[in-house]
């Protein structure tokens, strides 16, 4: 990867934003720290001046003449000022050539221009200044010039350039590694998505590490269970188109050898009768299996609750008992129906019915005669969320095949013997899943128990005023 495609990426760009944020950060921090020295030496500067001269002024005057000399000959880096004038201006001694104009004689350090008499080619320059008046009515002035001021510009300047280029430096450097690492994974990313749309679709997305991880760790496993998903419905198609081609096969088949036996002619009219009927039995099989596909199809894939309104799901339960009570006295099974009030359900009363129904009728058909199908609706102990329960007493669901009964075409090994699809459970999932409930599976001793489950988080609400159901 060149430098151009690392300047491209993201990654270096935003290093280049925090190492830009960083040199301002650090510029405003060394101008306050620049500030803030300038005034804590200029204070101390002037507290210096202000000393010096009240305890010149103590003294007699040819004590301040010995001492101006002696601060003058000792000032190897002509920064200090110091001189004597008589009242009306005239220079006694010192290093100063003239009073600074309006200068005041208060005893304060003023800003004023002044001229030194020994470097008289450098002009008029800035200096501190405090003047006095001593006791015989002199002029007593001194002060020092800004030279100090551009030491300390120096330090700081010097400081900051020795801690900011190093930081940019590493910033870049930083910047640039990030860059390349980021690529370096989104090229992996690459190389993994091309042999996925190859049709390699059992490859994932590669993850850094095992734990949380960062942004692109976070994306990956996001698809990584996108990619799992769609590899498990691929393989329930698969699963399903296997299924179906084998559930069609044995009644189109028996279809065709008795149509081919009627084609020859060699049957009387009742046995032709007969076998066209079985024929057409065979057919609505078939297509029995195709409609109940469908169906499963339409409810799993829909999300319309055109027919949904609050009912009260005892009314569903009183239904199918009346419907089922007579086939369960035919089979001598001992139906029961218990219920215990519970709140309103906002579901489709038809789907609803439908799926209780195929419950029922699953548990009638499995129960031996003598036996006993209990349906029961109430609230479920601990949160109240209503439950609908279908228990029997049959040869029940072994725990291993719990999690597969729902899957289309599934038929427990004890149960193959008996006549059905195989779908009336996927049905029964596709239904509860539209409403919100959540299906289980358990043991009833014997037996089996079936219940649907009204979850909080998963229940479907019933919309709010004004809004419009899809």
């Amino acid at each position: 990867m060149n430098l151009s495609e690392i300047a491209r990426t993201t990654s270096f760009r935003l290093a280049m934003v925090f190492a830009c944020f960083f040199a301002g950060s650090s510029l405003l921090l060394f101008a306050f720290i620049y500030w803030r020295a300038t005034v804590f030496e200029t204070n101390r500067i002037d507290a210096l001046i202000t000393e010096d001269a009240r305890t010149l002024a103590s003294e007699d005057q040819d004590a301040i003449l010995a001492l101006i000399n002696t601060h003058v000959t000792g000032d190897f880096h002509r920064v200090g000022y110091a001189a004597l004038f008589t009242p009306d201006g005239r220079r006694i001694d010192g290093n100063l050539e003239a009073v600074p104009a309006d200068m005041p004689i208060d005893g304060k350090v003023h800003v004023v221009q002044a001229v030194r008499t020994d470097l008289p080619a450098m002009g008029a320059v800035e200096v501190r200044l405090a003047a006095l008046r001593i006791p015989n009515g002199n002029i007593l002035i001194i002060g020092r010039n800004g030279q100090y001021m551009v030491v300390l510009r120096e330090v700081v300047v010097h400081a900051l350039t020795m801690g900011a280029i190093p930081a940019m430096g590493l910033a870049l450097a930083a910047g640039i590694f990030l860059a390349w690492r980021t690529q370096q994974r989104l090229k992996d990313v690459h190389r993994a998505a091309e042999r996925i749309m190859s049709g390699q679709v059992q490859e994932r997305l590669p993850v850094a590490g095992a734990g949380p991880g960062d942004e692109l760790d976070r994306l990956s496993q996001l698809f990584n269970g996108i990619l799992d998903e769609t590899e498990r419905l691929l393989g329930e198609i698969k699963a399903t188109g296997d299924e179906i081609a084998h559930d069609l096969r044995t009644p189109l088949t028996r279809v065709r050898a008795r149509l081919e036996r009627t084609m020859k002619g060699d049957m009387g009219l009742e046995e032709t009768r007969e076998t066209v009927g079985k024929a057409i039995g065979g057919l609505d099989q078939a297509l029995a299996v195709i409609t109940a596909l469908l169906r499963i199809r339409e409810l799993e894939n829909s999300k319309r609750q055109r027919g949904f309104s609050m009912l009260d799901p005892t009314e569903i339960i009183l239904l199918i008992e009346e419907l089922y009570e007579p086939i369960a006295e035919t089979k001598d099974i001992a139906f029961t129906v218990d219920i215990t009030p519970v709140t309103p359900m906002f579901a489709d009363r038809d789907l609803l019915m439908e799926a209780v129904g195929n419950l029922v009728d699953n548990a009638l058909k499995f129960t031996p005669p003598g036996g006993r199908v209990t349906l029961s609706l109430g609230p479920r102990e601990g949160d109240g969320a209503t439950v609908i329960r279908v228990a029997d007493s049959g040869p029940g669901i072994a725990a291993h095949e719990r999690d597969l009964v729902f899957s289309r075409f599934y038929r427990s090994d004890r149960t193959r013997h008996l006549e059905g699809t195989g779908l009336g459970l996927s049905l029964v999932a596709a239904i509860a899943r539209l409403h919100g409930l959540a299906p289980r599976v358990g043991d009833n001793n014997p037996g089996c128990v079936m219940e649907l489950v009204a979850e909080g988080t998963t229940a479907v609400r019933a919309p709010v005023a004004g809004a419009t159901a899809v």
